[in-house]
């Protein structure tokens, strides 16, 4: 269903370009930047805004040795885990005056080297989480005041709806020998296992409030609501009816989601924009359905749903500076933090994977290029 919506919203975004003329810089605040920032404004009907982005944490780009911890804090992780590399793509356009349709997407990997693992022999393995991220939807500008303000930083009230769908590849191991408690079986050719199906789906609808806060800048506060259906499940390519069974599962995670955030815009210096914005996301209500209800009991750790997160919360923090080399183009350097890694963010991250880490804090540096037509 949400595929639907996502592919309906896409379609709307390109026919709403190809019909609707351009007409000249939107009157917005100073400095604002409406494809990254959290704000009740849109842009003008027939703007176009498109950034795009690269993102990355390792050794040397790590915030507050978060990538560090995380190897610290998990026993199964070694070398490069943490390690993220990714790229991003936005799209912001201004149908009416008041109503602006998006498209966003996002691919990145994130290294996961579990090392040796003790009740399985490796011949190979998969080093990382590769994931596509996508989301659309539309904002709308339903209420303004102060509109006369000379610098245009006037209150507005919008509401906010998208639709989203994420997708890891399948995660692959490739072994030629088990060992039980009394027992190891040994294959000719080597076998591969993998955490499979990883995906999810869902929508979030906000109410976002901005406002001018004295002579420091712009303000913004919003609430939300959102739910989400996240899968992944284990398999393996065993011709062994019996033995094939019993590493095979599905799981299965239906949420609801609690957003409360707000966000500063500070205009530091005329072409510099300061941006620093927090949102806790609370899962509201989780429902967690597994086949088979009774999992076996000498799985190895990678395919075992024991050790996923039990957390039902997440504080994000952002931050971005952004320099304007010209009145459409500018360059911006961001920051991400979350408490509790992906969790609310990417609900197909909670696996028998990565869900043991899921719980733990990460974060990741980007630069981004604007270009306002």
């Amino acid at each position: 269903m949400t595929s639907k919506l996502l592919s309906s919203l896409l379609t709307s975004v390109c026919a709403s370009m190809l019909v609707l003329p351009v007409h000249g810089i939107a009157d917005t605040p100073l400095g604002w930047i409406n494809s990254s920032n959290s704000s009740a404004y849109t842009i003008g009907a027939g703007e176009l805004e498109i950034s795009l982005g690269g993102l990355a944490v390792n050794s040397t780009i790590d915030f507050l040795n978060i990538r560090d911890d995380l190897i610290a804090n998990n026993r199964a992780l070694e070398g490069d885990s943490g390690d993220f590399s990714g790229k991003k793509f936005e799209l912001h356009y201004g149908i009416t005056e008041s109503l602006a349709v998006f498209y966003k997407q996002q691919q990145h990997s994130l290294t996961i080297d579990l090392g040796e693992i003790a009740s399985v022999s490796l011949v190979d393995i998969d080093n990382s989480l590769d994931t596509t991220q996508q989301s659309a939807g539309f904002k709308w500008t339903f209420f303004e005041a102060n509109i006369l303000n000379p610098d245009n930083r006037r209150s507005a009230a919008s509401l906010e709806l998208s639709v989203y769908s994420n997708k890891s590849n399948d995660f692959d191991v490739m072994i030629d020998e088990l060992r039980f408690d009394n027992l190891q079986i040994f294959f000719t050719n080597p076998q591969t296992f993998s955490v499979s199906e990883l995906e999810d789906e869902g929508w979030k609808a906000r109410f976002v409030y901005s406002f001018e806060m004295s002579q420091i800048g712009i303000a913004s506060a919003w609430v939300g609501y959102g739910e989400s259906k996240a899968t992944s499940a284990t398999t393996s390519d065993l011709t062994n009816a019996a033995l094939k069974r019993f590493f095979k599962q599905s799981f299965k995670v239906e949420e609801s989601y609690a957003y409360l955030g707000a966000s500063m815009m500070i205009q530091i210096k005329p072409r510099i924009p300061l941006n620093i914005s927090y949102e806790y996301i609370n899962i509201s209500n989780s429902v967690f359905d597994r086949f088979p209800a009774t999992p076996p009991a000498q799985l190895p750790g990678f395919l075992s749903a024991s050790s996923q997160s039990g957390e039902s919360g997440n504080h994000t923090l952002k931050a971005r500076i952004s320099y304007w080399l010209s009145p459409q183009f500018n360059i911006s350097l961001t920051g991400n933090l979350y408490s509790n890694q992906f969790l609310g963010v990417l609900p197909h991250y909670n696996n028998p994977l990565s869900g043991s880490f899921s719980s733990i804090p990460y974060g990741f540096a980007g630069i981004e290029l604007g270009y306002k037509f």
